[in-house]
Order: C-alpha cells, then structure tokens, then sequence
C-alpha cells in the first residue's frame, strides 16, 4: 500500500514537472515574439518559473511506515509490607439432610417427553395400466363381415327398371327390404319392409334379391340358427 503511495505521488510530480516545462516553452515563445520590454518580461517570467520548478524536481520525502504501537504492560501491584493481609472467608460444609436431598430432586430438570413418532406419509397410489376394452367374439366379426358382403352383392346386382312406363315416370327412391337366408345360402322368404310409394322400383327391388346367388355362413356364424333374417335398403335413381 506505502509502494503505491509513493509510486502516485512521483507520477503527480512529474506531471506537475512537465506541466511547468509546457508554461515556459509557451512563455518562451511568446517571449522571441515580443521584442523591447518583452524580452525582459520573459526573462523574469524565466528565472520565476525556474524558481517554482526547483522544489517540485526534488524527490518528495518518503513517508515513514506507520508504527504499531505495542500495548503498555499493566504496572504490577506491589504488596505493601505493613499491609494487613486480610484472610478469606472459608464456608462452612453444609451437612445435607434427607429434606434437603429431598427439594434438591424436586427442583431438578424433568425430563424431556419423548418425541412423538410422526404420522406415516401415505404411500403414492400405484397407476393401473390402461384397461382395455373386451374385444367382440370372433362370430360377431364373422356375421358382420358376412352381412356387409351381402349388402354390397345386393348393390352390384341392382339394376334399374326398364320398360316404357318407367322411362315416362322415370321414379326414384328406397325400398327397404327384409330376407330369410338359409345356412348354405339360399334365399327362403323375401318381403318389402319400407316401400319406395313405386310400384315399378319395389318389384326391381324383389327382382334384384330373388336373382342373387348368395354366399354360405362362415363357420362360426349364427351357431344356435338354421337360417337368419336379414334387412338391406337399395337406393334407386334414373339413368341419363
């Protein structure tokens, strides 16, 4: 820290240093342009300037290190010769009694109670895995893939009426029918359950199931049944 000092205050006298050398040069110069009575003044500005300069050139004095002071030693009490030395009180031993011992346990500390046992933390419940919904049997996929193959065979069969009333009408609508289908595929009874208010589509309708060849059970299908009722609606529009 005392090196630092030291090291600030030599680069303040130098800039003082250099701060006078820059006045005289100035000075100076002023001075060669000035002639008569200028000259003079530049000298005494000169020797004033060299006058102020000689103690900042000097080295300032160093600073000596602060001293620690080191703490007095406390004088020693002498003992006095005459001094009458007083003697100290000795107590006398207390002899103790049972009531003593007696209040001496009554007024000690009780114990500390014992610290209750905190409340067991509830376990995290355990997450069930998904549950996942009951596949259908294998029969009802079979029924329901034989019941599309039939509607769709129904579809691709149905041809619209021909003949001269119904290219004059030329009608459309539904007709919803109903169908009895034996085990092996044959067609045991056929009816309209909705009709289409068109005599013409309704007999194209029970035209289109009575000339359909129709496909056996898959196995598995209908096990209880020897044969089983089915319902189909064919969609009717005229042609261009």
């Amino acid at each position: 820290m005392m090196l630092l000092i030291d090291r600030l205050n030599q680069e303040r006298h130098k800039l003082s240093s250099l701060g006078s050398l820059l006045l005289v040069f100035v000075v100076f110069s002023m001075a060669q342009a000035i002639k008569g009575p200028a000259e003079m003044l530049a000298q005494e500005a000169m020797e004033l300037t060299t006058t102020l300069i000689e103690p900042l050139l000097q080295p300032p004095p160093k600073t000596p290190p602060p001293q620690i002071k080191q703490p007095e030693p406390k004088p020693k009490m002498l003992a006095m010769p005459n001094a009458p030395i007083t003697p100290t009180p000795i107590e006398p031993v207390r002899e103790i009694t049972a009531s003593a011992a007696a209040t001496a346990t009554a007024e000690s500390p009780r114990p500390l109670p014992a610290p209750t046992p905190s409340a067991p933390v509830a376990a995290a419940p355990v997450q069930e895995p998904p549950k996942i919904p009951p596949q259908p049997p294998v029969s009802v996929n079979l029924e329901n893939n034989y019941i599309a193959i039939v509607r769709a065979t129904l579809n691709a069969n149905k041809r619209y009426p021909t003949g001269r009333e119904a290219s004059l009408q030329r009608p459309s609508g539904k007709v919803k029918l109903w169908f009895v289908l034996a085990r092996n595929g044959a067609l045991q009874d056929a009816g309209i359950d909705e009709s289409s208010n068109s005599i013409i589509l309704d007999n194209a309708a029970l035209s289109t199931l009575r000339r359909t060849t129709y496909a056996p059970w898959p196995e598995g299908s209908w096990a209880s049944q020897s044969q089983h009722k089915f319902t189909v609606t064919l969609d009717f529009v005229p042609l261009n």
